[in-house]
C-alpha cells in the first residue's frame, strides 16, 4: 500500500493522473476520481454532493458505493485478499465501459472545444488572431 498526501491540488492531481494508470485499485473519497477507469473503493465523502459520484461508480461496476465506517472498508480489502473475484469484476466491467464510451467524457470536450473554436475562425476570421 502506498499513501500520497499533498498541501497542494495540483501536484496530487497530476501524480492522480500518472499513477492511476498502474494501481490497482484507487481508495478515495467520490470525487472526480469516480469517473477513472481503476477499480475503486469508494471511502467516506467531504461534501453530500460526492454521493452521486461513489453511486455512478457502483453502478458501472468499477467501484464501491460509498464506505463510511473504517469496517466497510476493511471488509472489501479482505474480499479483494481472499481471492481475485471482485477486482476481475470490476476490470471486466472497465473494459466493458471503455467499449461504451464511458471514460471518453474529457476527450469529447476537447474535440467538441476544437470544432467549435475551428468553426468560429472560419466564421469570424478576425478571432483567428
Amino acid at each position: 500500500v502506498t499513501l500520497f498526501a499533498f498541501k497542494q491540488y495540483f501536484p496530487a492531481v497530476a501524480t492522480t493522473d500518472v499513477l492511476s494508470r498502474v494501481a490497482d485499485v484507487l481508495a478515495c473519497k467520490p470525487s472526480e476520481l469516480a469517473f477513472y477507469p481503476v477499480p475503486k473503493l469508494m471511502i467516506r465523502r467531504v461534501g453530500d454532493h460526492e454521493a452521486y459520484s461513489a453511486l455512478r461508480a457502483s453502478e458501472l461496476g468499477d467501484g464501491t458505493l460509498e464506505l463510511r465506517e473504517v469496517e466497510d472498508a476493511m471488509a472489501y480489502i479482505a474480499q479483494m485478499d481472499a481471492g481475485p473475484d471482485l477486482l476481475l469484476t470490476m476490470n471486466k466491467c472497465i473494459v466493458s465501459n471503455k467499449k461504451s464510451g464511458f471514460y471518453d467524457g474529457c476527450k469529447n470536450a476537447v474535440a467538441l472545444a476544437t470544432e467549435l473554436a475551428a468553426s468560429s475562425e472560419k466564421s469570424l476570421p478576425f478571432l483567428a488572431n
